[in-house]
């Protein structure tokens, strides 16, 4: 348990505790239910002796008083049993009430002897009273057992009761010591995480306490290192292929813009820029139907390409001075999920393709038609 490191050492005190507690609390409550479970057999044999004591005392009294002389053997007999069940009964009552019905006993039995073995009927029926009140005596010596039994079964669940509710409190208490030691030093670590940190900047945990605290800390300011570092190539590198998009775009001959799945502007060309007469870059991730521009060509536009199922559409527009005619086509592109990622906008230049009477019906009638959608 030396080696161990504190951390894992504490933990496992602990557990240990916890552990031995419960196995010394179904120790005891295993003797608890053997000993309020057990039934005082020699008590119960005692009481039952007792009994068959007095029964036969009974009988060898009853048996004295018929007797004749010419049975002397048989009387004799009896005078011995009786001695005998009057001999275990002394052995066996200790209280002061029937200590005084057994001298009476006791006293008719020595007058019997004395006398030849003649019993009075005053004599017999006296000695049946108080065999009948040694009776009641045992019975009520038997009603004791069973409810101080009783007691002692309730008494022992009661205890049972109170050693599972302390060692439920002592076991909460080591599970909130072991919950604090493993929970503590993660929750300020957790705390630290919750502020979200940026990338750029270097995490500050609390001074470790323990060695595992102080591997976890190195290891989750090494990881986040490492995505400091993975986050900065990563924006290098989108730098550089909006760089590479910009230049083929700006290569194209059509004017494109891309707008992505929240509707904000991600790409556009130099030529897309002059068709909505903006001036600058300031485009970038503005949202496209929010564009804070007053030029005719942005709204006119704008309101051509609004509706979900447009495709494709005739645009005219001044551009650096001229009169231009576009075919606009609208086109979504999806994710690997198939959700609609965004769209992109594409404005080829059909100038060419008209002759100069056909140009000037073709712009006139866009310029009605896009004065309509601007009203």
């Amino acid at each position: 348990m030396n080696t161990l490191p504190p951390m894992r050492r504490g933990i496992l005190k602990e557990v240990l505790k916890i552990v031995f507690l419960f196995g010394f609390l179904g120790f005891i409550l295993i003797i608890i239910i053997h000993f309020s479970s057990k039934n005082p057999k020699k008590l119960y044999l005692l009481n039952f002796n007792s009994t068959s004591s007095i029964v036969s005392m009974y009988e060898n009294w009853d048996s004295l008083y018929t007797k004749r002389l010419n049975q002397s053997e048989t009387t004799k007999d009896d005078i011995l049993s009786f001695q005998k069940s009057y001999d275990f009964l002394r052995q066996y009552y200790n209280t002061s009430q029937a200590n005084v019905v057994l001298f009476e006993i006791n006293k008719i039995f020595i007058k019997y002897n004395k006398n030849e073995n003649i019993i009075s009927v005053k004599d017999y029926a006296k000695m049946k009273d108080l065999l009948r009140k040694i009776m009641l005596e045992n019975q009520y010596k038997l009603t004791k057992i069973i409810l101080d039994r009783d007691s002692f079964s309730t008494k022992m669940v009661l205890l049972a009761c109170f050693i599972f509710l302390v060692a439920l409190l002592f076991s909460i208490y080591f599970s909130e010591r072991l919950s604090s030691k493993i929970a503590f030093p993660i929750k300020k670590i957790s705390e630290v995480l919750q502020c979200k940190p940026d990338l750029n900047h270097k995490l500050k945990f609390p001074e470790p306490e323990t060695l595992e605290i102080k591997f976890l800390t190195l290891e989750l300011l090494s990881l986040w290192k490492r995505l400091s570092d993975l986050h900065k190539k990563n924006l290098k590198n989108l730098r550089i292929q909006r760089s590479a998009m910009n230049t083929v775009f700006d290569a194209m001959e059509d004017a494109v813009v891309v707008i992505d799945s929240y509707g904000k502007i991600e790409h556009y060309n130099k030529l897309f820029l002059s068709v909505i007469g903006a001036k600058d870059s300031s485009l970038l991730f503005q949202i496209w139907y929010d564009v804070s521009l007053s030029s005719q060509a942005y709204i006119h536009l704008r309101n051509l390409v609004r509706k979900e199922n447009f495709e494709e559409s005739y645009f005219w527009a001044i551009v650096e001075g001229n009169e231009c005619i576009f075919r606009v086509r609208k086109k979504y592109f999806y994710d690997e999920d198939m959700s609609k990622s965004g769209f992109i906008i594409v404005l080829h230049n059909l100038n060419n393709r008209y002759s100069s009477m056909q140009f000037k019906e073709t712009a006139i009638k866009l310029k009605s038609e896009q004065s309509s959608l601007s009203i």
